[in-house]
């Protein structure tokens, strides 16, 4: 994503992947607070993957778009 991304814009791309691992990160100790048994381990950490990978889809799709807005002329005719 960050090669097509304009040369002002690419390090928002970076910062997307900065915001998944946090929000994994933070997923991951939450949620492994008080586990007891294996099987809640790796539940825990399923989540906190999944919402980390949400997390990174979610800023990516607001950075093409605003990456989108700013690359569009506007018309002045």
């Amino acid at each position: 994503m960050g090669i097509v991304l304009p040369a002002g814009e690419r390090l928002g791309a970076f910062l997307t992947l900065v915001i998944g691992a946090g929000v994994g990160v933070a997923a991951l100790a939450v949620g492994t607070r008080n586990v007891s048994s294996q099987g809640a381990g790796e539940t825990a950490f399923l989540v906190a993957s999944s919402l980390g990978f949400i997390a990174v889809v979610v800023s990516a799709a607001i950075l093409w778009q605003r990456a989108g807005r700013r690359a569009t002329p506007s018309p002045s005719e």
